[in-house]
């Protein structure tokens, strides 16, 4: 059991480590894109934020993944179980690791949903699946990019008739007014993002008592980020597209904010296959559900420095397609991309309806891009990305179940 357990360690760290790679673009890329940060200090600073954010706030195990999707009790015996994880993990790193040395954003949670399928099917038949779940889970991730994409559509119009349209002269005493609104919004959604991905939330009694406090917090937010953007509207008032360098240090913020986010919330994508299996290690059988399991902060600590050397190794590649071959960003643009993206994440949390950052920052990165028209976008590199999307659940399927087969026959009679 320990070997087993040292085995699923490691596949946990190469799950992370790619999931970091792929998936720190969501909160960098446009910030990169728009050059409010240098890529190697967008590297540097999300490594660091998905590393606590995985650590502080990451012990809601993802048990959509572990006992949503699938029936259990198809698996016949713990050994059944732990080899179907590990070749979930196995399967869903190494997808993940070719997509992000193509530069291609996937999800990793697509992945592993993927991996889980394939393996129940196998081994129970088609009865195993819970279709219907599988199915709302499907059509959130079809939704997710062209919601963010509405969203960011209208964000940069709505940018460009408040703060740009009217004279020029008074576009920095225009900003002051309505970035710091925005600039709230963004900031109270990333915080209901958080806390929806972590067990605070179940802490909290009547949850809407929760977006009231938010709510309260708005004006207090908003005074104190108006009086921030006084401060840069006087020290950028004389360069040559100022606006934009005040856009830029809002953009910096925000994207710090959803990297936080991201780790708080994607480490468990990575370290619940590996939460399971030592469960089951450790009671020395199968439970019939793991709705009371929770993951250990050792566990946590591998993924984030999983997902931290996987952000400095690789994340440059995802960066580089999303932030600047899908489409040209400015800063403003780059500010849309965030504040849809954090919007997008927090509408579906309200309805309860499980997404994908992936999919939210690429359909809001594709919506500042339609403000010119279809001629503004890489649609070659959009049809690869949506291709992509598509295919990873079967090929996570198949792949899995390859991999189980090798599993059984050559690992697990060694134990």
């Amino acid at each position: 059991m320990m070997f087993i357990l040292i085995l699923a360690v490691i596949g946990a760290i190469f799950v992370a480590f790619n999931n970091g790679a792929n998936d720190v673009a969501n909160a960098f890329a446009s910030a990169v894109g728009s050059k409010a940060l240098k890529i190697k200090h967008a590297l540097l600073i999300a490594a660091i934020l998905n590393f606590f954010g995985a650590i502080l706030l990451g012990s809601n195990v993802s048990k959509t993944l572990i006992d949503g999707v699938v029936n259990v009790s198809c698996f016949n015996d713990a050994h059944t179980y732990v080899a179907g994880m590990l070749a979930c993990m196995i399967a869903a790193g190494s997808f993940i690791f070719v997509s992000t040395r193509t530069g291609l954003p996937v999800s990793s949670t697509h992945a592993i949903v993927g991996g889980m399928i394939g393996i129940a099917t196998a081994l129970g038949g088609i009865r195993s699946v819970n279709w219907k779940l599988f199915g709302l889970l499907t059509l959130s991730w079809i939704l997710t990019p062209f919601l963010a994409a509405a969203c960011s559509l209208v964000t940069i119009k709505l940018i460009k008739l408040t703060i740009y349209r009217g004279e020029n002269s008074k576009v920095m005493q225009r900003a002051c007014n309505w970035l710091p609104a925005y600039a709230s919004v963004v900031v109270i959604a990333i915080i209901v993002a958080i806390i929806r991905g972590s067990t605070v939330w179940k802490s909290c009694v009547y949850p809407s008592r929760a977006f009231g406090v938010l709510l309260l917090i708005f004006p207090i937010l908003y005074v104190a980020l108006r009086s921030i953007t006084k401060r840069l509207t006087i020290k950028f008032k004389d360069r040559e597209f100022g606006i934009e360098h005040v856009f830029r240090r809002f953009q910096a913020g925000t994207s710090c904010l959803i990297g936080f986010a991201i780790g708080s919330n994607d480490v468990a994508n990575s370290v619940s296959p590996v939460v399971a299996i030592y469960f089951v290690t450790k009671l020395g059988m199968l439970p019939d559900s793991f709705a009371n399991c929770s993951i250990p902060i050792w566990m946590l600590a591998i993924g984030g420095i999983g997902m931290s050397a996987g952000v400095l190794f690789l994340g440059h590649r995802v960066i580089n397609t999303m932030g600047r071959s899908i489409t040209l960003l400015s800063n403003s643009k780059g500010f849309s991309v965030d504040f849809s993206t954090a919007t997008t994440i927090i509408l579906a949390s309200v309805f309860g309806m499980p997404i994908s950052s992936t999919h939210a920052a690429t359909g809001a990165v594709i919506g500042v891009g339609l403000e010119k028209g279809l001629k503004g976008l890489n649609l070659r590199l959009l049809f690869t990305i949506f291709v992509t999307w598509f295919a990873t659940v079967p090929i996570s399927a198949i792949f899995t179940i390859l991999v189980y087969f090798i599993l059984r026959a050559f690992m697990l009679p060694l134990v």
